[in-house]
């Protein structure tokens, strides 16, 4: 006990000396650019964004100091409860939709088959396409009188549908739009991580006479449940943060029918001139997402055992 002390007081000692040593100064001093550009560029808006939040805004005369009077005026519209709510079936619908697809096709091209590395290359390029083309072009796709999919209700003897102007679909077609450009992120992801199991675990299973649902159920699956959590974090937090798709093909509308919370936030801005109050909407939109975040992190070190 008494040799115990003194050692771990060394190491502890060692371990803030190798912070002040050369290396780690050379090592603070590159990183310090980086910092400063992160800190200009998120960390000081975030501050400035909370701060404006307790102000009604005006750029001709001061602000004046409402405290959480924004919160209480965004809490009070029936409007927000359902943006808010567009917001977490756009959000979870999606996520869901991608990872079923991602995961099919990781599935498929996990096998040896001819052509797979251009179906590989095909699936693939709905990833590299910007969204304001993606927007544009499921627009013709999405159009009552051209489009592709009127046509084929027209083929099938059904009506026409008004996709994106009608309140009924317009949320479920950008949803469609969206899935169909980021679930090559869950393919590829997936991919690689089949690619990473063993094969003598499945060779092993199928001697015992296990059947492609148990290797699935029992193999697969587990080993993928690591990349999934984490692939369906990031996903979950750009797809709540995301703003070109939907303000591109339906700006929120018919009414606020497909209206989420980054789309809201700029027509209160921009459009109402109230920046108060589409503060005061981001910083709850910034908890949901941190949340959310928090959520998941405890569910990998859980499930997981990361750290």
């Amino acid at each position: 006990m008494s040799n115990a002390t003194p050692t771990e007081g060394g190491s502890i000692i060692e371990e803030y000396r190798y912070l002040l040593s050369k290396e780690s100064v050379w090592g603070w001093l590159f990183l310090l650019p980086t910092l400063v550009a992160l800190a200009v560029v998120s960390v000081f808006p975030i501050i400035r964004g909370i701060l404006l939040s307790f102000y009604e805004y005006n750029a001709l005369r001061p602000n004046v100091w409402l405290g959480f009077g924004n919160y209480t005026t965004i809490f009070g519209l029936p409007e927000f409860w359902n943006v808010l709510k567009n917001t977490f079936v756009w959000s979870f619908a999606s996520v869901v939709m991608m990872a079923a697809l991602g995961l099919g096709f990781a599935l498929l091209l996990d096998r040896e088959f001819k052509g797979r590395s251009i179906a590989t290359t095909l699936l693939l390029l709905p990833w590299t396409i910007p969204f304001i083309a993606v927007a544009l072009n499921w627009n013709l796709l999405f159009d009552f009188n051209l489009g592709m999919f009127n046509g084929i209700l027209n083929l099938l003897g059904f009506e026409r549908l008004d996709w994106l102007s009608r309140g009924r679909y317009a949320l479920f077609s950008v949803t469609l739009a969206y899935v169909w450009r980021n679930f090559p992120f869950f393919m590829i992801t997936f991919l690689a991580a089949m690619k990473g199991i063993p094969q003598d675990l499945y060779e092993a299973a199928r001697v015992d006479g296990s059947t492609r649902l148990d290797l699935f159920r029992h193999i697969t699956l587990p080993f993928l449940q690591p990349i999934g959590i984490v692939t369906t974090l990031l996903m979950s937090l750009w797809t709540l943060n995301h703003f070109t798709l939907i303000y591109v093909m339906t700006s929120g509308g018919p009414g606020n029918a497909s209206m989420v919370l980054p789309v809201y936030i700029y027509r209160q801005a921009f459009r109402q001139n109230d920046f108060g109050l589409a503060a005061a909407i981001a910083v709850v939109m910034l908890i949901i997402m941190m949340g959310y975040g928090l959520v998941y992190l405890r569910l990998y070190q859980e499930e997981v055992g990361g750290k």
